[in-house]
């Protein structure tokens, strides 16, 4: 792409038209989003330790009850959690398709630690699970033919009466995002590119489909232009809960947060929990 083709850029973005989200699995992009899964700096990509810590805590304590349990963390990123669930004596596998993620994951792991490269829409979950987790909004980005083709593999994938953990962003926080001014930043390198380069960025809501597209517009020095888009998916809590109860799911219940208390961005993201 160059300059001349944001003059003919499609007006509004459409929902996962440009794409199902940003390609985390190149693998120089993986590499650099590594980087930011690591640091301690924000909580963009993942949490910082000692949040990471309080939530393996309620997990640990409310949805696993203290027993060692076997748990399935998809999207693991970097193993992360599934590192600290090990260290209270969970048995642990991880799917997640950042090759750089896994990579560190696997170098990192403990013994009852375990990790799959992975397309969590194409990839095969294996079954035996106490606790499927899926957190930190990732549920709200596949379409919807796909998020249900994810809850029935975790369904088959959990044992008799087993849990899935699902922490969703709000309807509000994916509307509120799908209605943001459009911006820009200039940068020495980042996440898009290790070169100096602008980012655009413009936002666009779709009311009929209640998701929320992003386009991010990379201009590089030489004047290179690339485009990328993701498109996050807004769920109420009668649709998330009907969407569970018709993946097989049952006992769905609604929770202040991944600590379990109300203080922790309550307006942001919403934590499920149900039983096969």
């Amino acid at each position: 792409m160059n300059i001349e083709s944001l003059h003919t850029r499609p007006l509004p973005a459409q929902p996962w038209a440009e794409g199902e989200k940003i390609p985390w699995n190149d693998p120089a992009f993986s590499q650099r989003m590594l980087r930011e899964h690591l640091s301690q700096a924000h909580d963009a990509a993942s949490r910082r330790a000692k949040i990471i810590k309080k939530h393996i805590r309620w997990i640990h304590d409310f949805v696993l009850a203290g027993n060692p349990s076997r748990v399935l963390d998809l999207g693991c990123g970097p193993g992360l959690y599934c590192a600290e669930l090990a260290a209270l004596g969970h048995a642990c596998h991880g799917i997640d398709f950042s090759p750089a993620s896994i990579e560190y994951a696997v170098k990192n792991a403990p013994a009852n630690c375990s990790y799959t490269l992975g397309d969590l829409r194409t990839t095969d979950f294996p079954p035996g699970f106490d606790l499927v987790q899926f957190i930190f909004g990732e549920f709200n980005v596949f379409n919807p033919a796909h998020a249900r083709e994810i809850l029935q593999k975790t369904h088959a994938a959990l044992l008799p009466n087993g849990q899935i953990l699902l922490e969703l962003q709000t309807f509000d926080a994916v509307e509120q995002m799908g209605n943001m001014p459009s911006s820009w930043y200039s940068s020495p390198g980042g996440l898009f590119s290790d070169s100096p380069h602008l980012c655009l960025m413009e936002a666009f809501w779709d009311e009929e489909q209640s998701a929320a597209t992003e386009r991010y517009i990379i201009i590089e020095n030489n004047g290179q232009v690339t485009r990328y888009a993701s498109t996050t998916l807004a769920y109420t809590e009668e649709a998330i809960a009907a969407l569970l109860e018709k993946a097989g799911f049952r006992q769905v219940n609604f929770h202040a947060s991944l600590t379990g208390e109300t203080s922790e961005s309550p307006e942001d993201f919403l934590v499920v929990t149900a039983r096969r």
